[in-house]
């Protein structure tokens, strides 16, 4: 089964180096030359175009950073679909709007190519490591093709139902991770303020109704992280990921007519970090912005 694989980002990159070393002949694209050429030493082959990767696979994988990115790659007269073959099978690992692969199924079903939006979760080591989570939108025949390519990075794969309910499961769940970090931030600011010591809240949460593998995970992070990453490392979960998933969950809510409280909220906190040009910051520099207006330090002073 020959693989293509288009944008070799944070994400990408580590998922196309697993499926290479799975044993896949794969074709790789991305508009950086030093990603393509990494993977070409891991054994992959550069392609010029998103079209040309097309070409030459059975199926495509894009990891790709924005609707309009997913669009393009897709679509564009340059684009995958206009590359592949009726037969094969595109696969959209990107977080992105249910709305977007939709359509881009739309243009694809004609042609008789198949469409999974299969968006990912998990650390930078299970990343590496191959052990992801993927949620998967669309047909189960076509999935069960595609599953072989699939467990070269995923170790649990979900099938959410038609297309677009990958990525609508992904919104979701991105949704409460946000809302519940920020309820966590507060939290610990809430409790130094008061008196209390960070070890105390540690202790005492996770093993009380509070408890929640966010607190946890945001915990570890601000204690022991700073939020600005070293010097040519990029965020491990990065300020502008959240604005991003949270913005797109919320107008998907829009969408449904679904208030949001608490997501509406995490959004905007996120969106005021970025406005300050904290993009590029761990996503945890939210509290930075709460230490600030409580006038607390939570955080250890060499962070």
């Amino acid at each position: 089964m020959r693989v293509g694989f288009v944008g070799l980002g944070g994400m990408g990159k580590p998922i196309a180096v697993n499926i290479v070393e799975a044993g896949f002949e794969v074709t790789v694209n991305d508009l950086r030359e030093q990603p393509v050429q990494e993977l070409v030493q891991y054994g992959a082959r550069a392609a010029g175009s998103a079209r040309e990767v097309a070409a030459a696979s059975d199926i495509v994988l894009v990891s790709l950073a924005s609707n309009r990115a997913s669009e393009e790659v897709a679509l564009a007269a340059d684009g995958a679909l206009a590359g592949a073959k009726s037969g094969d099978i595109y696969i959209d690992t990107s977080t992105i709007s249910p709305r977007v692969i939709r359509a881009i199924a739309a243009e694809a079903a004609p042609r008789g190519i198949g469409v999974l939006d299969a968006p990912v979760s998990g650390s930078i080591a299970q990343r590496e490591e191959g052990s992801l989570s993927i949620m998967v939108g669309g047909d189960a025949a076509t999935l069960d093709r595609a599953r072989p390519v699939l467990e070269a990075f995923g170790s649990r794969i979900f099938h959410a139902g038609p297309v677009g309910a990958g990525t609508t499961v992904k919104l979701v769940n991105n949704l409460t991770l946000a809302s519940n970090q920020l309820a966590a931030m507060e939290a610990l600011v809430l409790g130094i303020k008061a008196g209390l010591s960070v070890e105390t809240l540690r202790e005492v949460i996770p093993a009380s109704s509070g408890a929640s593998r966010a607190f946890d995970g945001l915990v570890e992070d601000v204690m022991t992280l700073g939020t600005v990453p070293p010097a040519g490392n990029t965020p491990q979960r990065g300020l502008h990921t959240m604005v991003k998933d949270t913005t797109l969950a919320t107008e998907m809510a829009r969408e449904l007519s679904v208030p949001l409280h608490a997501g509406s909220m995490a959004n905007q906190a996120y969106l005021a970090c970025d406005a300050r040009g904290w993009g590029n910051r761990e996503h945890w520099a939210v509290m930075e912005i709460f230490e600030e207006l409580s006038g607390v330090r939570v955080r250890p002073p060499h962070l």
